[in-house]
């Protein structure tokens, strides 16, 4: 199921970048909250899955682990979340273009290899 709620979100997430950033963007808040409702998970285990995303978008991409931001931990576990999902936005949109697909085709080979772990 983990792998599932991730996959969900990333691909959710390649959609709604196509209609512009989603910084601020009420669909991110939305989308979100129906996707922790539908997989029954809480803001602690999305935050875990959106992080999952990342080092699989990092690994898929050959992007510098180093060198890659990742998003400031603040207490409110809800503004943490929606700041972690609008930096995987980015990310997938960093890891796409270096390995010259679609967001939508990057989503698909950082599901794969969350799949094969």
């Amino acid at each position: 199921m983990a792998v599932d709620f991730a996959g969900e979100i990333v691909h959710c997430l390649a959609r709604l970048c196509a209609d512009g950033p989603l910084e601020g963007s009420l669909g991110l808040s939305f989308g979100l909250s129906a996707w922790m409702k539908r997989y029954g998970v809480g803001l602690d285990e999305t935050a875990e899955a959106i992080l999952r995303l990342r080092f699989a978008l990092v690994s898929v991409s050959g992007l510098d682990e180093a060198s890659e931001p990742v998003p400031l931990r603040v207490s409110d576990r809800a503004v943490f979340v929606l700041n972690l999902a609008v930096y995987v936005e980015g990310l997938l949109g960093r890891a796409a273009g270096v390995l010259g697909v679609t967001p939508g085709q990057a989503a698909d080979a950082a599901v794969g290899l969350l799949r094969s772990n």
